[in-house]
């Protein structure tokens, strides 16, 4: 299994104007061809985007999905050629999951984190070593829903997504892993293996499987 995370930064005047026609339109033409996994809009981060996140079984699948949407007349014409105009900047990035963490679909409600991370060339393995074994810590707190790291687009990444049922429970269970001892000295391991780090917040919307 793969997963393609796509970031769509629409025009602030044409924000909601695109939400609606994906959801009225778009999004049930889409899933016609493959599984949406979740589809959100920032709410802290770069505004004014939309993240989507689709589910493939291997590289052949993803491969024969995006030819058949080539030909499907509806989707190109009922919403690809109206949604277009509104949109500033597309990105997609190929991910594979962690051999160490399932993809874990939370069962509740609520906002989402999605962190980025770009490594040293090569640190990849290294940085998910580490991670592997202080995971265990972490997870006292919370359970990611998905740890990545990239194949195809930005390389020497890795990603992954957390959700919270606010951004102050967000700030209380981050507060409390940080005090744990066995997770900081993760952190002062994985710390000197990073370049960048990127944090978002993320809103279901209306259509998203995961809410």
């Amino acid at each position: 299994m793969i997963h393609e995370r796509r970031t769509y930064t629409i025009q602030p005047a044409k924000f909601k104007d695109f939400v609606a026609l994906t959801a009225k339109v778009g999004i049930k033409l889409r899933t016609k061809h493959s599984k949406l996994v979740g589809y959100w809009t920032t709410e802290i981060g770069e505004l004014n985007q939309v993240v989507h996140l689709w589910e493939y079984e291997n590289f052949d699948h993803r491969t024969r999905v995006r030819a058949a949407l080539a030909k499907d007349k509806a989707w190109n014409t009922q919403y690809l050629a109206r949604s277009r105009p509104m949109i500033q900047r597309q990105e997609s990035m190929v991910l594979v999951p962690a051999d160490f963490w399932s993809f874990t679909p939370p069962t509740g409600a609520g906002i989402y984190e999605l962190r980025s991370y770009r490594l040293y060339p090569g640190k990849v393995p290294e940085w998910l070593g580490h991670l592997k074994t202080g995971l265990p810590a972490r997870l006292k707190y919370s359970k990611p829903v998905a740890i990545w790291s990239s194949e195809l687009g930005e390389l020497n990444r890795v990603v992954h997504l957390w959700q919270y049922e606010s951004l102050e429970h967000r700030a209380q269970l981050r507060k409390a892993c940080m005090a744990d001892p066995v997770w900081k000295q993760t952190v002062e391991k994985l710390q000197p293996l990073m370049q960048v780090m990127e944090s978002k917040i993320l809103v279901p919307t209306e259509f998203s499987p995961l809410r």
